[in-house]
């Protein structure tokens, strides 16, 4: 189990960044009841310059995350969990710890919901504890990128399927034809992993879960690897594709092209998550998962 913080913001003296989904109609009420919030308790608020046309007018500095990140205490995220895991990697490499407030749909990540803005208030009186949740170290040639909840390693044409194979530490594990595989952190386990039958894992485990897609082959089972190892990926690209999609949190960090390959790890750096709420592991997802059903 991981060791658990805790952080307590000190009225006039703390700083704050604030990310926010401007795109979603109802993050911007939401995002100016935190802005709010936060100078009430006398707290240096920062934005990036783009919403600088929507909060011109709340004493907000605008910076690039890049700068200004290394001088804040904290920082809140309004929007679904899409904004979460885009923000969280900003805030991972500067070791913040980070609160999502769920303006969006599921909001796995989140902590609290929009209407729940006053709950913050508990980071002024008594505090709340930082839970640090796994990161992934995707690399492939000199490109590299770190993934919140998953990496999945796609074909990209229609019909065809991909012949992937999968090494640990330099020991073959397995061989694939399938749509693809999706490696994923503890936190990522309840996402694209799970939608693909892979396990559930508590989030206060460290481990990469190997979930192969659709895959052409009687046995599908997935694997868990212990921290300490180095997954690597390829493809024979038997199946007359070119190029094989990376896709990282959602979004396609880069392609893999015949005798190429992609490493994944566990980053030395971690995700610090707020727990202001209260909340386990297991009631969130009763909460966010089973009771949707």
């Amino acid at each position: 189990m991981k060791k658990q913080d805790k952080i307590k913001l000190l009225r006039g003296k703390s700083k704050a960044f604030v990310f926010s989904n401007l795109t979603r109609p109802n993050v911007f009420p939401c995002t100016e009841k935190l802005i709010e919030l936060l100078h009430k308790n006398k707290v240096d608020v920062f934005m990036v310059p783009e919403a600088e046309e929507h909060f011109s007018f709340a004493n907000v500095n605008f910076a690039e995350p890049e700068k200004a990140l290394s001088e804040v205490d904290i920082v809140f995220i309004v929007g679904g969990d899409g904004t979460i895991l885009r923000a969280a990697k900003h805030a991972v490499m500067f070791d913040k710890p980070i609160i999502g407030i769920n303006a969006g749909r599921l909001g796995f990540l989140s902590d609290i919901e929009a209407e729940s803005i006053s709950m913050l208030e508990k980071l002024f009186k008594e505090g709340c504890p930082i839970e640090k949740r796994t990161v992934l170290e995707v690399e492939s040639g000199e490109k590299s990128t770190l993934a919140i909840n998953d990496v999945f390693i796609s074909k990209n044409r229609p019909g065809k399927t991909a012949e992937l194979f999968v090494e640990c530490n330099g020991h073959e594990v397995c061989r694939y034809r399938a749509d693809g595989i999706v490696l994923s952190t503890p936190d990522g386990s309840t996402a694209y992993s799970m939608s693909a039958g892979g396990p559930v894992l508590d989030t206060n485990l460290n481990a990469i879960i190997m979930t192969p897609v659709c895959p052409h082959s009687l046995i599908s089972c997935s694997v868990v690897f212990s921290p300490e190892k180095l997954i690597t990926v390829g493809s024979s690209f038997s199946g007359g594709e070119k190029e094989l999609d990376i896709v990282v949190d959602g979004e396609i960090a880069f392609t893999m092209k015949k005798d190429e390959k992609i490493s994944v790890k566990c980053s030395e750096r971690c995700v610090k998550f707020i727990n202001l709420s209260g909340r386990g592991f297991y009631e969130v997802l009763n909460q966010k998962i089973i009771g949707r059903r």
